[in-house]
């Protein structure tokens, strides 16, 4: 039975690859994907037509035309809608699907988790209703439309989509589909994609109120007892949706390939070969691109984020480019040159005394410390929201990987301007408040500073390194990474 997959794209080429590798890893093999875009001006057209998928041309359309476009090239029995910024779960969420699409006059539906930012496991919303009927028409609520598969015989019966709607017409065809034609959804309880937060519906409060008033007229047109309070109190029920979250237990079977490769993209990460010619003008973030950060990529915690630099610390960047030379964090700080414009140096985490001293006789800037609470990122950030955090700052966080550089990224968000060095214990090594990594240990530091809090380092390391592993060898998460060297 062939399956076919219809996403809408428009200038998508920061994600359109990731909805594409995560269709071509799939284990069921008999899918038709169909691309149609609506003129993109990036490189969205390129990077589809060398994946050899269907490609429709479909400029200045909009989204439920585009769509309907889609679907009538469609020669599925089953049809998936999957917009350029979502995925598939795992690789066998087709494969699991096609056992349970039985009638092919009711609509099959399963879950949907919103991420944020390419955080794909950082989850901030479920969408699901297992036990969805009709009678929740009248608030305004369906189930998933990314996460429902539907029958051409369905679409045949109901008619496609209503082009009119900006928003709302998955949510008028829906309608269509289970008052004024009886079908009945079937809930499937599987996570069947996820989706990237700021989509078409939720960007702000006015596509909010847009989607609520064309919601309000589909129930009109179609002559559905309800009113425009019974659609508000959709609210609260959405509500739970950010509150009720269980995070470990959708990302158990989360599973993302890569099976194209990423030169159309951006580089993920920029790697700095002399450091002390690195442009500390405009906005970045420094990491060094060691064991721990590698290790971190693989589990997921860290991940691609604008203007996100590394430097090589260690015989692990060699990974990339063998000619190389490490960097430690000790030397950076001492060969850095940072502009003028900078007027104070902001120290998140742990500094001694020692420590302040170095940095004051280094930069000869005033240092301000902020001690970081012990726990999991949010607890950091959350402390952080009373910290004022100047346009002329330059900001070091000396927590270990990988929290030092998911705060950065977070930071970076929610600034304008900022200017970030995950430096980890290197202040403490460069000031002398920690002795210095013998000559021999150079390239495996990692293991010099196991001679302290030896049992949790240890575990830390032997986790790192087994994910590091994992992703070398079994899940080839390192070769998501591209990198480019700047002299």
């Amino acid at each position: 039975m062939k399956i076919s997959i219809v996403t809408v794209c428009l200038n998508s080429e920061k994600t359109i690859k990731t909805t594409l590798n995560s269709i071509a890893s799939q284990t069921y093999k008999n899918i038709e994907h169909i691309c149609v875009d609506g003129g993109s001006k990036d490189k969205t057209i390129d990077i589809i037509k060398k994946t050899n998928k269907k490609l429709i041309i479909a400029n200045g359309k909009g989204i439920y035309e585009s769509i309907n476009i889609g679907i009538k090239n469609c020669t599925g029995k089953w049809i998936l809608i999957l917009h350029s910024n979502d995925f598939l779960n795992d690789s066998k969420v087709i494969e699991k699907m096609i056992s349970k699409l039985k009638n092919d006059l009711s609509i099959y539906h399963g879950d949907v988790v919103f991420f944020k930012d390419n955080y794909f496991k950082d989850i901030v919303r479920t969408y699901k209703f297992p036990n969805y009927n009709a009678s929740y028409l009248k608030f305004g609520l369906i189930p998933p439309h990314t996460g429902s598969f539907i029958s051409k015989k369905v679409y045949r019966l109901v008619g496609l989509y209503n082009p009119e709607y900006k928003i709302a017409g998955d949510f008028d065809f829906f309608l269509r589909c289970f008052k004024n034609f009886k079908i009945k959804p079937v809930y499937t309880n599987m996570l069947i994609s996820r989706m990237q937060t700021g989509g078409i519906s939720g960007k702000n409060l006015l596509s909010y109120w847009v989607s609520t008033k064309e919601i309000y007229q589909s129930i009109k047109k179609n002559k559905l007892l309800s009113n425009i309070i019974f659609i508000f109190s959709r609210v609260p029920i959405k509500i739970k949706q950010f509150i009720l979250l269980n995070k470990n237990f959708y990302n158990t079977k989360f599973e993302y390939k890569t099976l194209y490769n990423n030169k159309e993209q951006p580089s993920y990460f920029e790697l700095i070969k002399k450091i002390q010619n690195f442009d500390t003008r405009n906005n970045f973030i420094l990491s060094a691109l060691n064991l721990a950060f590698l290790g971190s990529f693989c589990k997921g915690e860290i991940t691609h984020s604008k203007n996100f630099f590394c430097w090589p610390d260690g015989i692990y960047s060699k990974k990339f480019f063998n000619n190389i030379i490490k960097i430690p964090g000790r030397d950076l700080l001492i060969k850095i040159k940072l502009d003028k414009k900078i007027k104070r140096i902001l120290v998140l985490g742990n500094l001694s005394l020692i420590g302040k001293e170095f940095l004051i006789k280094q930069y000869n800037l005033p240092i301000k410390n902020f001690i970081l609470p012990y726990g999991d990122v949010k607890i950091i950030l959350k402390s952080l929201k009373n910290i004022k955090i100047k346009k002329n700052d330059l900001i070091f966080i000396t927590l270990p990987t990988p929290k030092q550089e998911q705060v950065a990224i977070k930071l970076s968000k929610s600034l304008k301007n900022y200017k970030i060095i995950c430096i980890g214990g290197s202040i403490a090594i460069a000031s002398g408040s920690e002795k210095p990594v013998p000559a021999y240990f150079s390239n495996y530091e990692y293991i010099w500073r196991l001679r302290y809090e030896t049992i949790r380092r240890t575990k830390r390391l032997l986790s790192t390194f087994f994910w590091y592993l994992k992703g070398k060898y079994l899940s080839n998460d390192l070769k998501k990474i591209n990198v480019d060297v700047i002299e």
